[in-house]
């Protein structure tokens, strides 16, 4: 028996420290009286290249205290998407119980539209999955993308001006996980929203550097989720000035 939990706003659950919340500065309009003011996130903001690796650490640790009385059971977590399984049932039940109070006592909250419940058989040869958007979690430990993902990122068309490239850009980021040597393939993309307005300096070179991050995200392997249990050698590679 699977739970499937979306924590509601993750993000604004981790406050910023007050001495870098200058950081995340940022200028605003009031849309009534147009007048213009300078404000400060408090809280982790949507939007930050950062913000899901730093969530993802502070709720792995604090999921640590409420797994260590649940050891026999199998809790996933990818960023602010929870995935628990159980043998039974009851069994089941009483842990989402459990784990949804000590995500309320600890500052979650989690969505009831999104929250799922799954059954798996014996009789059937076929592998369950779990999709974790953009992702498909299976029950080997295996992250991939879907059939649907790949196929919306061979539609993506080329950007008509900057704002639309920053978030191809966004969107590719989030995938470095699967690519190696991501770091490296945008920098002719990025030279094209450095322009002084949001009008989009499209060159040869920075279509070709579309369309290999393109090509980059739909052919990006399954990778299996790391087993702390296991002996591992930690490599650490640079070229180009990336790690």
């Amino acid at each position: 028996y699977f739970t499937v939990l979306d924590l509601k706003d993750a993000f604004f659950c981790i406050p910023v420290y007050e001495q870098s919340q200058t950081f995340f500065a940022f200028k605003w309009e009031n849309p009534t009286t147009g007048q213009k003011m300078q404000l400060c996130w408090t809280v982790l903001p949507q939007g930050f290249k950062n913000s899901p690796t730093l969530f993802g650490n502070e709720l792995a640790k604090e999921l640590e205290q409420w797994h260590s009385k649940y050891n026999t059971m199998t809790l996933l977590q990818y960023v602010d998407d929870l995935t628990s399984k159980n043998r039974t049932e009851t069994r089941s039940k009483a842990v989402t119980i459990s784990l949804l109070n000590f995500l309320g006592l600890t500052g979650y909250r989690v969505s009831p539209k999104k929250k799922k419940k799954n059954k798996t058989t014996k009789n059937t040869n076929l592998h369950k999955q779990t999709k974790k958007e953009p992702f498909i979690l299976d029950l080997k430990g295996e992250r991939k993308f879907g059939v649907e993902r790949k196929e919306a990122i061979c539609q993506i068309a080329p950007p008509l001006n900057q704002r639309e490239l920053r978030g191809f850009l966004e969107m590719a980021r989030w995938c470095r996980l699967w690519i190696p040597h991501l770091g490296l393939i945008p920098k002719t993309s990025y030279k094209a929203v450095k322009g002084p307005t949001e009008l989009l300096e499209w060159t040869p070179e920075s279509q070709k550097g579309f369309d290999e991050i393109k090509i980059a995200l739909m052919s990006a392997p399954a990778l299996g989720l790391p087993n702390g249990m296991k002996p591992f050698e930690v490599c650490v590679h640079e070229r180009g000035h990336q790690a």
